[in-house]
């Protein structure tokens, strides 16, 4: 038996691309996990087995403090964070990204750092929870089409209308009988889902718009037949979860940070290096650059990759 430390990135994305890590330290059914992570990302770890502490990353100090009066020790320490809890806290064994000195995705770090054998895809552990909440929302008779429009920030979202395009394309298109679900990763969301279902209800296109905990939307994007999304958390545990992943990329380097899965695909407008050079009050201009015929074109050749033709 194990005991595991897990200390989570704040970005939910790349949490999502660290639970392989988490997953390769864990070798037996009886291993024990403590996770330190922030409190949106709690319910994507609750079916984890062997899930003994959780701690909020607001208290994660306060923790490491207690758990060194303790003698605590544990076997692996995975710091994603950074920082000096993980520098601090004993262990037998510690993984942590070093500083990258080529350019690589983040899956590929992870597998160095943790000396493993083949690529650490990331892991999402399901309960009959998340799964009972996904199939009342969809059912296993139609497509899914899922569409995933939150961005941490402004510059990371692709304009709602044209999200709302797109489902309106593909639902009177290639996935005519589709159940469209949008949906959000938080309260930042709630606006532009809202905007989105309205927008298709008034076209006469039925949508639903949630805002389901994690484990359940991966649940549910165990179901999809596609997910279309910027680059946030549903886009990276969409792929995670083996779903037709499209997502759409800014101000961010898919190279390094792409949701991770056998089916996930990116798409940009201009260059990275066009994006840089952009005064920063235009930088929001390089979702604007992605057009919807594009991302109609990238994920009907994705539909059709997975046999839905």
């Amino acid at each position: 038996m194990a005991t595991v430390l897990f200390l989570a990135p704040a970005d939910l994305g790349e949490t999502v691309l660290a639970s392989g890590a988490l997953a390769h330290a864990l070798s037996d059914e009886r291993d024990l996990v403590s996770l330190c992570v922030a409190d949106e990302a709690r319910p994507l770890f609750r079916a984890v087995p062997g899930l003994r502490v959780f701690t909020p990353w607001k208290r994660a100090g306060r923790f490491v403090f207690f758990a060194l009066l303790r003698g605590v020790r544990y076997d692996a320490v995975i710091d994603a964070r950074g920082g000096w809890p993980g520098r601090i806290m004993p262990a037998r064994r510690r993984i942590r990204l070093d500083d990258a000195k080529v350019l690589r995705h983040r899956v590929e770090e992870w597998t160095e750092a943790a000396g493993a054998p083949k690529a650490l895809t990331p892991v999402i552990t399901l309960d009959d929870q998340a799964r009972t909440d996904a199939a009342r929302l969809a059912n296993d008779t139609a497509p899914v089409l899922v569409i995933a429009p939150g961005g941490v920030t402004a510059d990371k979202r692709w304009p709602r209308e044209r999200f709302a395009a797109v489902a309106r394309r593909l639902a009177g298109g290639p996935i005519s009988s589709a159940q469209v679900v949008v949906l959000g990763a938080g309260a930042r969301d709630a606006e532009t889902v809202r905007a989105i279902v309205s927008s298709l209800d008034a076209d006469g296109i039925t949508a639903r718009g949630e805002a389901l905990d994690l484990l359940a939307a991966a649940a549910l994007m165990e179901r999809a037949t596609l997910c279309i999304g910027n680059d946030n958390a549903l886009t990276h545990i969409a792929a995670a979860m083996g779903a037709p992943t499209l997502t759409l990329f800014g101000p961010t380097d898919e190279r390094v940070r792409a949701p991770y899965g056998p089916r996930a695909r990116t798409l940009r407008g201009r260059s990275l290096e066009e994006i840089a050079a952009l005064p920063t009050l235009d930088a929001g201009a390089a979702m604007e650059d992605v057009s919807i015929d594009a991302v109609e074109a990238a994920a009907t050749d994705l539909l059709h990759a997975g046999g839905l033709r």
